[in-house]
């Protein structure tokens, strides 16, 4: 029997090298369509349900996975279902959105159903707020300061972004940053000689602290201008899923590599369905 292969995910399918250009191609074993659901579900906010079909990996299409047609979304709340998700089409793409705002400490289920595919389900719960305060930056610094107060607890996990209100006051594009070693020599797990948009952790080195960050930007910030440090406490399930998902996208920049598979939380399919709890810090740079 002939062998497919596959990628799921935001995946570069190939690796283009300047000067000796030669596409390097991952390959796994290709389990057949299945459907891939995805949804981070945030407290106080409509839920947003995306559904795809899965693909091989050496069908390159530049356009992204495909609605399924015909699929049909349910959303439980501690088993209890709700009322019925409505299809909203955002910037382009198809969404399911519930009626309903997500609500801290109860435990959500998304299945789908679709002709012709296996049909999927996934459970996760909404983690608490994050704490976090005492955001600033200097202009034309390319220094961000903010402090973070880990719950005692242990096991919590988290993603930070930075990112400068555009001109028409809206989110901006996020910003490259790195964790500055002269002043968070207690993370030096998170050291590395490249940037970032988005850094993902948990909390091990800093268990029930107070933590000070100092994010160094690859660019000096503007002023004046106002900035947001976005920081989220996420799920271990979501942690999961972004912690593979940037091993994947930096294992793709390698030129000899090792194919490594996004988590995912969804029974019979793809995707994730995630607790995700965000707090914004928006300051301003004069």
């Amino acid at each position: 029997m002939r062998r497919q292969y596959f990628f799921v995910g935001t995946v570069l399918l190939v690796m283009l090298l300047n000067a000796c250009t030669k596409r390097v191609e991952i390959q796994m074993p290709y389990e057949g369509d299945k459907i891939v659901l995805n949804t981070l579900i945030q407290p106080d906010s409509v839920i947003y349900v995306r559904v795809t079909r899965s693909i091989p990996s050496n069908m390159l299409d530049d356009s992204g996975y495909k609605d399924i047609p015909g699929s049909a979304v349910i959303i439980t709340a501690n088993g209890v279902t709700l009322p019925a998700p409505q299809v909203q089409v955002i910037k382009g793409l198809s969404y399911f959105v519930s009626t309903e705002k997500a609500v801290r400490g109860q435990q959500y289920t998304v299945q789908v159903q679709a002709p012709g595919l296996t049909a999927v389900t996934a459970t996760d719960t909404l983690p608490a707020a994050p704490l976090a305060k005492n955001a600033s930056a200097q202009r034309n610094s390319n220094r961000v300061l903010f402090t973070l107060k880990d719950d005692p607890a242990p096991g919590n996990y988290y993603r930070i972004r930075i990112y400068i209100t555009n001109e028409n006051g809206g989110q901006g594009t996020y910003l490259l940053f790195g964790l500055d070693p002269a002043f968070n020599n207690n993370l030096v797990d998170f050291f590395t000689k490249s940037s970032y948009n988005s850094l993902v952790m948990n909390d091990e080195r800093f268990n029930g602290k107070d933590v000070n960050f100092v994010l160094q930007t690859v660019d000096p910030i503007p002023g004046p201008s106002q900035v947001t440090v976005e920081v989220s406490v996420l799920t271990r399930a979501t942690y999961d899923y972004f912690r593979t998902m940037t091993a994947q996208k930096e294992n793709g920049n390698m030129a000899v590599r090792n194919p490594v598979r996004v988590y995912t939380n969804v029974t019979n399919g793809y995707g994730i369905v995630g607790g995700i709890n965000t707090q914004k810090l928006t300051f301003k740079v004069e």
